[in-house]
Formats: structure tokens, sequence, C-alpha cells
């Protein structure tokens, strides 16, 4: 298996891929922006992976979640996931939880690493209410063209329903292009292993990208 990631080590080196692989990463959803992130950190070797989500796959969630097909239908998503992880990368743990992250919702112990791919407010800041002190949570969000990427430390940070006060969730579906949710997970994919080496890049801080005219933004929190 040291050929697996020859590639990557080439980039950050030896000490961070062990790192990498002594981490554990809960994802909260596995829709688009989670199929993603949780199959781009399997592929980077992390050791093991909670995955959240009480969804099954959907005709019309396959445009944008890159761990299903067609065969897939009426599934639940977390099972599909943990066996598509499994066949790219047997050496990560995947552990399913068919569970919605809602009021007391618990974190397993020893979770200091959460992606929060969710697409609604009330599972965010039940999220963010559960994480115990000290854990990173690296926030990320789509809406048609547009996301954006954040991170925050549960005890330090401004909390999550301080940040979006007023915010009003969308009725009905969301609209979200099959494209967008590679961007964004990719980049919160970054910044989750730019985290577990210590070096956080968008800590208190919005990335914000527009792929209507190709921008990108900051913004402090």
């Amino acid at each position: 298996m040291e050929g697996r990631y020859a590639r990557q080590r080439l980039l950050w080196g030896d000490d961070r891929q062990r790192q990498i692989g002594d981490s554990e990463l809960l994802v909260a959803g596995v829709g688009g922006l989670g199929a993603t992130v949780c199959q781009i950190m399997a592929r980077a070797g992390v050791g093991r992976l909670h995955l959240y989500d009480d969804g099954v796959v959907a005709l019309e969630d396959l445009h944008r979640q890159s761990l299903y097909g067609e065969c897939d239908l009426g599934r639940k998503k977390v099972v599909v996931a943990r066996e598509r992880l499994q066949a790219i990368n047997s050496t990560v743990e995947v552990v399913v939880h068919e569970e919605r992250i809602g009021c007391g919702f618990a974190v397993p112990g020893g979770v200091r690493l959460v992606a929060d791919c969710l697409d609604n407010y009330e599972g965010r800041f039940a999220l963010w209410d559960a994480l115990p002190d000290g854990c990173r949570f690296v926030h990320g969000g789509v809406q048609g063209d547009r996301g954006q990427v954040l991170t925050l430390t549960k005890g330090e940070s401004q909390p999550l329903s301080e940040i979006y006060a007023g915010s009003v969730q969308p009725a009905g579906a969301i609209e979200v292009s099959p494209y967008s949710v590679f961007v964004i997970a990719g980049l919160m994919c970054s910044e989750l292993c730019h985290v577990i080496g210590g070096a956080p890049k968008l800590l208190d801080r919005f990335l914000v990208v527009d792929l209507v005219d190709l921008s990108l933004s900051f913004l402090d929190v």
C-alpha cells in the first residue's frame, strides 16, 4: 500500500500523511457536498470516517451526488457510501450512522474534526451545539452557482447560529448546479487537510465562491 499515497506524499510529505492517517473525521450529510468530501478524504487516507445521513438515494439527486448511481435508487445513502468508500480504500474505517442530525444530537467520543455538509440551518446549529470545545468545524454550503467554506473552532469562534442570525431556510428544494458541489467540496477537503496539518487557511474567515463570474472573496467573521 506504500504506493497508494506516493503522489500526495511528494506534495506534503510523510508527516502530513501520517497525520491524515491518524485522523478521525465526522461528515455530516452524504448528499452533494458530503458524498464528494468523504470520497476525497478516503482517497487521501483519513483513518476513520463517521458518516451521518438518514436519507435514501433519489433520482433527482444523481446529478450532483458522486457516490451514487441509478442502481442505488431507494437505498440508504450511508450504506451505499460505505460500500463505495471501502472499494476505493479498504484501509479506511467507515462508521455509518443512519441518523438525522437535530436536537439532542451527540458527537461520538474522540471526534475533533467535523465537515458540515448539511443543507439546513436546524441541523447545522444542532451539530455545532453538540461539538466539544476545541473541535474544528469546516462548514460548506452551496446554492445555485455560489458557495462558501468557513472553519470555526468550538469554544473560541463565534457560534454558527450568531453568524447566520436572521437567515431563513429556503422553502422547498434548493437549486444547485452539478459542478458547484465539486468545487466547494474540493475546497473543503483542501481546508480539512490544512486543519489536520495544524495550519487552517480559513479559520474565522469565509471563502465565498461565485461561479457565475468566477470570483473569490473573503469575509472575516
